[in-house]
């Protein structure tokens, strides 16, 4: 299976409303997209023409096979909205995105999927994920006056729900049972839709979003600094009353830690449901021999503008590497990362020993030849998707013990787990001078997030989470 996109973000989203991540290319017009398109398309707030191309806002896809006949419909149907769009995948977020959209599909309980984006989406990418299921665009609202928005935050406010988008999604999903909304920021459009159709909602949560923007903010200065750290405080005061809402059935949480504190801080119903990031394909291959050759090489894997892999990264290079490289004056750090600044390339080039590899189409190449990985997380909250890939792709891994967190991992024997920039870099050190070591702990790590995170167990933790329908069908006042 070819590996596409880079790297991965910190604390399971790698960016947000901050920064334009959608970074879609043009594709062709997808093959399904020519015949059963939906002809009446064009709605207020929505748009559409009903050609089979994609618009910012218009409904693409055929009918689905919702509308054949109730009794063959399967016991689960879910409306599942994004936060934005995810494919090509270019950070943990997306990844995960990936993952859920993708076991959801491939259990055949994909009734519908909403996308809300300011770009044009590739639709072959997606119809390669979910074949002939209808696709919904909705339009994000990018402008920088929505953080004045006098209700919601800006990660909230800039994606409204479009007028009469439910009506719609009852035609192209008759049958649905439930809608999934992939994560706090699509809240409105998720809980929208769920009471227009009056279906149960539950809210899928990559991590706690007041508290990872406060580590974003922790990473500015200035007016920025001011302004992400207002709204984190607008996003910590509205996720605790939404999560609280009745519109919302249950919360389905990345990280049992998230869920610990979403349960205390007063949730209606707080489920732990570990990361669909993990790529049953991916980890199906075998572990090849690292470290072999004339050079010894490590690996960086993240989405480059983003604070949370930016302060990992200065750290690693500024504490880690130097005593590294005092060991093993020949190794070299493959950084490899989307969407670096010019600062940051500047920065990556003072340091000795390094390759910048920026916005390379697959990352695989650099995960086989990778003697180890390291994951030096310093902030961030939710599960590290980062770490799943690493693992998953049968790398050792050198991490900080935040980078874990979320994930039942042993120290000692899936990774290595080192706070100290002394006990990080003789860690890394240590795997590169024992490759049969490296591989004995790089094959644990492997089989053990293929224990935990089974996408197949994970969608039934998901299906429980409907069961309780409290709240289902309730009403929401919010405009």
């Amino acid at each position: 299976m070819t590996r596409r996109g880079v790297g991965i973000g910190v604390g399971g989203r790698s960016g947000s409303g901050w920064r334009s991540d959608m970074g879609f290319s043009r594709g062709r017009r997808s093959p399904w997209l020519l015949s059963d398109m939906v002809a009446d398309v064009s709605l207020s707030g929505i748009g559409g023409t009903g050609t089979g191309r994609s618009t910012q806002h218009g409904i693409v896809g055929g009918m689905n096979k919702d509308a054949e006949s109730p009794s063959d419909q399967p016991e689960h149907s879910w409306i599942v909205v994004a936060d934005s769009g995810f494919l090509p995948p270019r950070g943990g977020g997306e990844q995960e995105h990936l993952g859920f959209v993708r076991a959801v599909y491939r259990a055949g309980w994909l009734a519908l999927l909403v996308v809300p984006t300011d770009k044009e989406l590739d639709l072959d990418a997606y119809t390669k994920v979910i074949g002939r299921t209808p696709l919904v665009p909705t339009t994000r609202r990018m402008s920088l006056l929505r953080l004045a928005h006098p209700r919601y935050p800006y990660v909230v406010a800039s994606r409204p729900y479009p007028r009469h988008l439910a009506d719609r999604i009852r035609a192209l999903a008759p049958h649905a049972t439930g809608v999934v909304t992939f994560s706090y920021k699509s809240r409105l459009i998720g809980e929208k839709i769920a009471t227009g159709l009056s279906l149960p909602m539950v809210l899928r949560q990559h991590n706690r979003e007041g508290e990872y923007h406060r580590s974003l903010a922790s990473g500015m200065h200035g007016p920025r600094k001011l302004v992400m750290t207002w709204e984190a405080w607008r996003i910590e005061r509205d996720e605790r009353n939404f999560d609280r809402s009745p519109a919302v059935t249950a919360v389905a949480d990345i990280s049992a830690d998230d869920a610990a504190k979403r349960r205390a801080a007063g949730a209606r119903r707080v489920l732990h449901v570990p990361p669909f990031a993990f790529d049953p394909d991916l980890a199906a291959g075998s572990i090849a021999a690292r470290g072999r050759g004339t050079e010894s090489r490590v690996l960086f894997l993240g989405a480059l503008d983003v604070v949370t892999n930016q302060s990992a990264l200065e750290w690693f290079t500024t504490q880690v590497w130097p005593l590294v490289l005092g060991e093993l004056p020949t190794a070299v750090l493959d950084v490899v990362g989307s969407r670096p600044s010019a600062e940051l390339r500047r920065q990556v080039g003072d340091v000795p020993n390094t390759e910048l590899h920026a916005d390379v189409p697959d990352v695989s190449p650099y995960l086989e030849r990778a003697g180890v990985a390291v994951n030096p997380a310093v902030t961030g909250s939710g599960v590290n998707i980062k770490l799943v890939e690493y693992l998953q792709s049968g790398v050792p891994v050198v991490s900080t013990a935040l980078a874990t967190r979320g994930l039942d991992l042993r120290a000692g024997v899936d990774l290595e787990v080192h706070d100290e920039p002394v006990g990080f870099a003789a860690a890394v050190v240590a795997m590169l001078r024992d490759p049969e070591r490296a591989a004995r702990v790089a094959s644990s790590g492997r089989d053990r997030v293929s224990e935990l995170l089974n996408p197949s167990r994970n969608l039934d933790l998901m299906a429980k989470a409907f069961a309780a329908r409290a709240g289902a069908g309730a009403a929401s006042t919010e405009n």
